[in-house]
């Protein structure tokens, strides 16, 4: 089911979100999409996203919430 960005940082806070079947906005950001794989732990995500790996459909991975301390973002 798709879900907007601005959902999936409201439900998924504090998680590592995999989404397939995005869309594009303005200047190349996403605007949503369908949320596969969540969880607190990234090598989780990083683990089960390769099963998406032959994903026809656009697909993004990101933090939803503040950016724990320690952690690098590029």
């Amino acid at each position: 089911m798709f879900k907007t960005i601005e959902q999936i940082h409201r439900e998924y806070d504090g998680h590592w979100v995999f989404l397939i079947n995005c869309i594009e906005g303005e200047h190349n950001s996403i605007d949503g999409g369908e949320v596969v794989i969540s969880s607190e732990r990234r090598d989780k995500v990083l683990r089960e996203m390769q099963k998406y790996q032959n994903e026809s459909s656009e697909t993004y991975i990101f933090y939803a919430g503040k950016i724990p301390e320690g952690v690098i973002v590029l």
